[in-house]
């Protein structure tokens, strides 16, 4: 299992860093690995464990948890700066007010947006999706 501060220490990181080699050990799982329509981002799936890297320019600049099975993913499983069944409500209890939010709603071309807040942090943002059942789906960490 990650500790929280482990995924934090990811971000912008090369992928020739320790922290990025030694992730696949981590987590006990090779990534799948795909690259981008236009070739500038490469994503490095790691579906067992609910775990999804955006690597831009060959930094990771977005990790993303999945709190529910989808896309393929896993339930990850790893520490959380919250419960993993938290409602927007708790979320917000826990963790203050949000410096944004927006979603829960039909877009004409993307179908249903989920729910969603955003907190800014010293050295990353916080990026919480929130299903039709208000529970929490989706963590993503963003440079």
């Amino acid at each position: 299992m990650l500790a929280w501060n482990d995924l934090i220490d990811i971000l912008g990181r090369s992928k020739t860093s320790h922290e990025f080699v030694y992730l696949p050990k981590k987590l006990n799982e090779l990534p799948v690995f795909d690259e981008g329509v236009l070739g500038d981002r490469n994503y490095y799936s790691f579906f067992s464990s609910g775990v999804l890297l955006l690597l831009e320019d060959d930094l990771v600049n977005q990790i993303s948890l999945y709190m529910q099975a989808d896309e393929g993913f896993s339930v990850y499983v790893g520490e959380l700066p919250l419960p993993i069944n938290s409602s927007e409500s708790e979320a917000i209890r826990l963790l203050g007010v949000p410096s944004a939010t927006g979603g829960g709603k039909m877009d004409m071309l993307l179908g249903y947006t989920n729910r969603w807040i955003k907190y800014k942090f010293e050295n990353y943002a916080l990026h919480l999706q929130f299903n039709h059942s208000d529970q929490l789906c989706r963590v993503t960490m963003m440079q």
